[in-house]
């Protein structure tokens, strides 16, 4: 009889968690003829019949639930050691995945500090957009923004930054309105918003500015984009000072008060629990300690 047919059987794996030949065609990128022809030639090699076709839709037996749960746990088995391989690979690219305002404004700045200690490691740093899900099997460590500490099976995960956010305003713009004093001064001047209003009205409180007589929102849908308005001085931005931390330090930025919004926030790093002395673990502790 030989080996079983595993292409078949990767077929197969698709048709069930689909339940149509169609579905499985689409994420295998062959035509449903294709698949068809694989599940006919399963049928022969196991001598039985594993569903029945109502319309589009197919009905397995009670043979076709038993294998298709036995494939799941194989395939994630063979999963698992492939990338275990990969990861022992020590030519493997590191992959970091970041959320675009600590990658530009606190993350790459820093780079040139972990080339010079680990010249020999491989770098790839993409983006961890805020809300989507991350792919744990395609990264290596992702760095996140959230309220909690990220809980994530067989994943290590700790703080690194906090979200706190702050009012702050560019020298130039400080100089051109030197009596920035409390919540009444600073709300009378062009306030910047990240996504939403809802910051401003957090911090502002009742001071919040009512439309009549007073500057138009500006509305950023991302972070650097308000970063970039705020250090071209053109109003007040809440931002998180753990990551703009360059700025105050060199004075391009200037905090305006102490109060700040976003506590419960922090930045998180999140890695493979697997810690070996491979080159993960060496960024990820490289991260703690920043």
């Amino acid at each position: 009889m030989g080996y079983a047919p595993l292409n078949a059987l990767k077929v197969f794996d698709a048709v069930f968690r689909h339940g149509t030949f169609y579905g499985a065609a689409k994420e295998l990128s062959v035509t449903p003829s294709a698949i068809s022809h694989q599940m006919r030639h399963l049928e022969e090699w196991l001598g039985i019949g594993l569903f029945e076709r109502r319309g589009k839709q197919l009905k397995f037996d009670a043979h076709a639930i038993s294998l298709a749960g036995a494939l799941r746990l194989a395939f994630s088995d063979i999963d698992r050691a492939c990338q275990e391989v990969r990861r022992k690979n020590k030519n493997q690219q590191l992959t970091v995945a970041v959320i675009p305002s600590v990658a530009i404004c606190w993350l790459i700045p820093r780079l040139p500090l972990f080339r010079e200690l680990e010249p020999k490691i491989d770098l790839k740093i993409i983006y961890a957009i805020f809300g989507h899900e991350i792919n744990f099997e395609d990264v290596d460590i992702a760095i996140i923004y959230a309220r909690d500490m990220p809980v994530v099976p067989k994943m290590h995960a700790v703080q690194i930054l906090s979200g706190a956010s702050a009012p702050v305003c560019s020298q130039s713009f400080m100089d051109r309105h030197p009596r920035l004093n409390d919540a009444g001064d600073v709300a009378r001047f062009n306030l910047l918003h990240d996504t939403d209003t809802g910051g401003w009205r957090a911090w502002l409180g009742d001071d919040y500015p009512v439309k009549t007589g007073a500057a138009a929102d500006i509305i950023f849908e991302d972070f650097n984009l308000l970063r970039a308005a705020v250090l071209a001085g053109q109003g007040i931005a809440l931002c998180a000072t753990s990551i703009i931390q360059d700025d105050l330090e060199t004075g391009r930025l200037v905090k305006l008060s102490d109060r700040t919004i976003n506590n419960e926030y922090n930045y998180f790093a999140v890695c493979r629990e697997s810690l070996d002395g491979g080159p993960v673990s060496i960024f990820f502790e490289w991260l703690r300690h920043l």
